[in-house]
Protein backbone atom coordinates (compact mmCIF):
# COMPACT_ATOMS: atom_id res chain seq x y z
CA UNK A 1 0.00 0.00 0.00
CA UNK A 2 1.38 3.40 -0.98
CA UNK A 3 0.89 5.84 1.85
CA UNK A 4 3.96 8.05 1.49
CA UNK A 5 7.32 7.54 -0.11
CA UNK A 6 8.66 10.73 1.36
CA UNK A 7 7.61 10.85 5.01
CA UNK A 8 10.43 13.14 6.02
CA UNK A 9 9.15 16.12 4.06
CA UNK A 10 6.28 16.65 6.49
CA UNK A 11 8.29 16.90 9.67
CA UNK A 12 6.73 20.25 10.55
CA UNK A 13 3.16 19.24 9.80
CA UNK A 14 0.45 20.23 12.23
CA UNK A 15 -2.73 18.17 12.07
CA UNK A 16 -5.81 19.66 13.67
CA UNK A 17 -8.63 17.65 12.12
CA UNK A 18 -9.25 15.26 15.02
CA UNK A 19 -8.38 17.47 17.96
CA UNK A 20 -10.06 20.55 16.50
CA UNK A 21 -13.36 19.38 15.08
CA UNK A 22 -15.28 21.70 12.75
CA UNK A 23 -17.78 24.02 14.37
CA UNK A 24 -20.66 22.94 12.16
CA UNK A 25 -21.57 20.98 9.06
CA UNK A 26 -22.86 22.46 5.82
CA UNK A 27 -24.67 21.52 2.63
CA UNK A 28 -21.35 21.07 0.87
CA UNK A 29 -21.36 17.89 -1.30
CA UNK A 30 -18.10 16.66 0.22
CA UNK A 31 -18.65 14.30 3.14
CA UNK A 32 -16.35 12.58 5.60
CA UNK A 33 -14.12 12.99 8.63
CA UNK A 34 -12.59 16.38 7.77
CA UNK A 35 -9.15 14.85 7.21
CA UNK A 36 -8.97 15.31 3.48
CA UNK A 37 -10.58 12.75 1.17
CA UNK A 38 -11.68 9.76 3.27
CA UNK A 39 -11.81 7.42 0.27
CA UNK A 40 -8.10 7.92 -0.27
CA UNK A 41 -7.04 5.93 2.77
CA UNK A 42 -7.15 3.14 0.16
CA UNK A 43 -4.74 4.08 -2.65
CA UNK A 44 -6.08 1.28 -4.86
CA UNK A 45 -9.43 2.96 -5.50
CA UNK A 46 -9.83 4.35 -9.04
CA UNK A 47 -9.57 8.11 -9.43
CA UNK A 48 -11.33 7.99 -12.81
CA UNK A 49 -13.15 4.90 -14.01
CA UNK A 50 -13.39 6.25 -17.57
CA UNK A 51 -17.17 5.91 -17.57
CA UNK A 52 -18.17 9.29 -16.17
CA UNK A 53 -20.27 11.56 -18.34
CA UNK A 54 -18.66 14.62 -16.79
CA UNK A 55 -17.28 16.96 -19.49
CA UNK A 56 -13.60 16.72 -20.35
CA UNK A 57 -11.44 19.81 -20.27
CA UNK A 58 -8.85 20.92 -22.79
CA UNK A 59 -5.22 21.04 -21.68
CA UNK A 60 -4.04 24.65 -22.19
CA UNK A 61 -1.48 25.12 -24.94
CA UNK A 62 -0.10 28.43 -23.70
CA UNK A 63 1.51 27.30 -20.46
CA UNK A 64 5.01 28.54 -19.59
CA UNK A 65 7.71 25.94 -19.03
CA UNK A 66 8.81 26.05 -15.42
CA UNK A 67 12.23 24.96 -14.18
CA UNK A 68 11.97 24.90 -10.38
CA UNK A 69 8.33 25.46 -9.37
CA UNK A 70 7.34 26.09 -5.77
CA UNK A 71 3.95 26.59 -4.12
CA UNK A 72 2.96 28.52 -0.99
CA UNK A 73 -0.58 28.23 0.36
CA UNK A 74 -1.75 30.81 2.89
CA UNK A 75 -4.70 29.81 5.07
CA UNK A 76 -5.27 33.31 6.43
CA UNK A 77 -4.78 34.88 3.00
CA UNK A 78 -6.82 32.23 1.15
CA UNK A 79 -4.24 32.12 -1.61
CA UNK A 80 -2.24 29.62 -3.65
CA UNK A 81 0.99 31.08 -5.01
CA UNK A 82 2.76 29.14 -7.76
CA UNK A 83 6.15 30.59 -8.66
CA UNK A 84 9.50 29.75 -10.19
CA UNK A 85 12.46 31.79 -8.98
CA UNK A 86 14.57 30.52 -11.88
CA UNK A 87 12.31 31.77 -14.67
CA UNK A 88 10.56 34.56 -12.75
CA UNK A 89 7.09 33.10 -13.27
CA UNK A 90 4.59 34.02 -10.53
CA UNK A 91 0.83 33.59 -10.25
CA UNK A 92 -1.46 33.98 -7.24
CA UNK A 93 -4.79 32.14 -7.21
CA UNK A 94 -7.78 32.38 -4.84
CA UNK A 95 -8.34 29.33 -2.64
CA UNK A 96 -10.91 27.58 -0.52
CA UNK A 97 -9.30 25.86 2.46
CA UNK A 98 -10.37 23.72 5.40
CA UNK A 99 -13.26 24.83 7.55
CA UNK A 100 -12.48 26.47 10.88
CA UNK A 101 -12.52 24.35 13.99
CA UNK A 102 -13.42 25.30 17.55
CA UNK A 103 -10.07 27.08 17.86
CA UNK A 104 -11.03 29.43 15.05
CA UNK A 105 -8.27 28.06 12.81
CA UNK A 106 -8.55 26.17 9.54
CA UNK A 107 -8.32 22.37 9.85
CA UNK A 108 -6.04 22.21 6.79
CA UNK A 109 -2.66 20.84 7.97
CA UNK A 110 0.25 23.26 7.97
CA UNK A 111 3.83 22.36 7.15
CA UNK A 112 6.37 21.87 4.41
CA UNK A 113 5.18 19.18 2.00
CA UNK A 114 5.74 18.20 -1.62
CA UNK A 115 3.86 16.80 -4.57
CA UNK A 116 4.42 13.12 -5.35
CA UNK A 117 7.79 11.49 -6.05
CA UNK A 118 6.73 10.08 -9.43
CA UNK A 119 4.84 12.23 -11.91
CA UNK A 120 3.87 9.14 -13.90
CA UNK A 121 2.02 7.76 -10.89
CA UNK A 122 -1.64 8.51 -11.50
CA UNK A 123 -2.49 8.24 -7.82
CA UNK A 124 -0.28 11.24 -7.01
CA UNK A 125 -0.86 13.17 -10.24
CA UNK A 126 -4.50 12.68 -11.22
CA UNK A 127 -5.24 14.45 -14.50
CA UNK A 128 -8.99 13.77 -14.27
CA UNK A 129 -10.76 12.78 -11.07
CA UNK A 130 -14.39 11.66 -11.23
CA UNK A 131 -14.58 9.45 -8.14
CA UNK A 132 -16.38 10.74 -6.13
CA UNK A 133 -18.16 12.63 -8.88
CA UNK A 134 -18.14 15.96 -7.04
CA UNK A 135 -14.50 16.35 -8.10
CA UNK A 136 -15.94 17.24 -11.47
CA UNK A 137 -13.38 15.59 -13.73
CA UNK A 138 -10.74 18.20 -12.90
CA UNK A 139 -7.12 17.56 -11.88
CA UNK A 140 -6.26 16.34 -8.40
CA UNK A 141 -2.71 17.10 -7.26
CA UNK A 142 -1.96 14.99 -4.19
CA UNK A 143 0.36 16.24 -1.47
CA UNK A 144 2.58 14.39 1.01
CA UNK A 145 0.56 15.82 3.91
CA UNK A 146 -0.87 12.93 5.96
CA UNK A 147 -4.00 12.40 7.99
CA UNK A 148 -3.95 11.03 11.54
CA UNK A 149 -3.58 7.48 10.18
CA UNK A 150 -0.60 8.35 8.00
CA UNK A 151 -2.51 8.33 4.70
CA UNK A 152 -1.99 10.94 1.98
CA UNK A 153 -5.56 12.23 1.81
CA UNK A 154 -4.87 15.92 1.07
CA UNK A 155 -4.58 17.59 -2.33
CA UNK A 156 -5.11 20.64 -4.47
CA UNK A 157 -8.18 20.16 -6.62
CA UNK A 158 -11.19 21.83 -8.22
CA UNK A 159 -13.96 23.83 -6.54
CA UNK A 160 -16.35 20.94 -5.58
CA UNK A 161 -19.21 23.46 -5.66
CA UNK A 162 -20.33 24.95 -8.98
CA UNK A 163 -17.98 27.90 -8.50
CA UNK A 164 -15.15 28.33 -6.04
CA UNK A 165 -16.09 29.66 -2.63
CA UNK A 166 -13.03 31.54 -1.45
CA UNK A 167 -13.16 30.83 2.23
CA UNK A 168 -13.06 28.13 4.90
CA UNK A 169 -15.12 25.46 3.23
CA UNK A 170 -13.24 22.20 2.62
CA UNK A 171 -12.48 19.03 4.56
CA UNK A 172 -8.83 19.99 4.63
CA UNK A 173 -7.85 20.07 0.95
CA UNK A 174 -7.06 23.17 -1.08
CA UNK A 175 -9.86 24.02 -3.50
CA UNK A 176 -9.20 26.12 -6.59
CA UNK A 177 -11.19 27.47 -9.50
CA UNK A 178 -11.46 24.89 -12.25
CA UNK A 179 -9.41 26.83 -14.82
CA UNK A 180 -6.79 27.66 -12.18
CA UNK A 181 -6.25 24.09 -11.01
CA UNK A 182 -6.03 22.89 -14.63
CA UNK A 183 -3.27 25.37 -15.39
CA UNK A 184 -1.42 24.79 -12.12
CA UNK A 185 -1.59 21.01 -12.51
CA UNK A 186 -0.14 20.97 -16.02
CA UNK A 187 2.61 23.42 -15.14
CA UNK A 188 3.62 21.31 -12.13
CA UNK A 189 3.13 17.84 -13.62
CA UNK A 190 6.46 17.68 -15.53
CA UNK A 191 8.19 17.91 -12.14
CA UNK A 192 8.42 15.66 -9.09
CA UNK A 193 8.46 16.46 -5.38
CA UNK A 194 7.58 20.12 -5.94
CA UNK A 195 7.82 21.99 -2.61
CA UNK A 196 4.39 22.94 -1.25
CA UNK A 197 4.28 24.97 1.95
CA UNK A 198 0.94 25.42 3.71
CA UNK A 199 1.20 28.14 6.32
CA UNK A 200 -1.33 29.79 8.57
CA UNK A 201 -0.09 33.32 8.03
CA UNK A 202 -0.54 35.52 4.99
CA UNK A 203 2.39 35.17 2.60
CA UNK A 204 4.84 38.06 2.27
CA UNK A 205 6.95 38.67 -0.81
CA UNK A 206 10.64 39.61 -0.89
CA UNK A 207 9.74 43.24 -0.17
CA UNK A 208 7.50 42.34 2.76
CA UNK A 209 4.26 43.03 0.93
CA UNK A 210 1.22 40.85 1.54
CA UNK A 211 0.72 38.44 -1.35
CA UNK A 212 -2.78 38.44 -2.80
CA UNK A 213 -4.71 37.75 -5.98
CA UNK A 214 -4.18 40.38 -8.67
CA UNK A 215 -0.71 41.47 -7.61
CA UNK A 216 2.73 40.50 -8.87
CA UNK A 217 4.84 39.45 -5.88
CA UNK A 218 8.54 40.24 -5.86
CA UNK A 219 10.26 36.86 -5.72
CA UNK A 220 13.19 35.97 -3.51
CA UNK A 221 16.50 35.39 -5.26
CA UNK A 222 16.95 31.67 -6.07
CA UNK A 223 19.82 31.44 -3.56
CA UNK A 224 17.95 33.29 -0.80
CA UNK A 225 16.01 31.68 2.01
CA UNK A 226 12.29 32.44 1.86
CA UNK A 227 10.83 33.94 5.02
CA UNK A 228 7.94 31.61 5.75
CA UNK A 229 5.32 32.15 8.44
CA UNK A 230 6.00 31.26 12.07
CA UNK A 231 3.50 28.40 11.84
CA UNK A 232 5.94 26.44 9.64
CA UNK A 233 9.37 28.02 10.05
CA UNK A 234 12.28 27.46 7.63
CA UNK A 235 11.93 24.78 4.98
CA UNK A 236 14.01 21.75 6.02
CA UNK A 237 14.82 20.58 2.48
Amino acid sequence: MRLSAVLSVAVLASFTACADAPLESSDDPEQGSHEGVDEDVDPTIPMDDGKSDLPRYQIPNDLPQLVSPEIIVSLDGLTVHLFDRTTGFSKVYPAGVGVKGASGRSITPTGHFTTGPDNKDTWWYVARRTNPDYFGGFPFLRLTAENSDGANTYAQHGPITETLIRGYVSHGCIRMQSDDVIRLFWMVKPHTSVPVTIQREGERDARGRKVDVGMTPVLYHPAAQISFGASVGPRPF
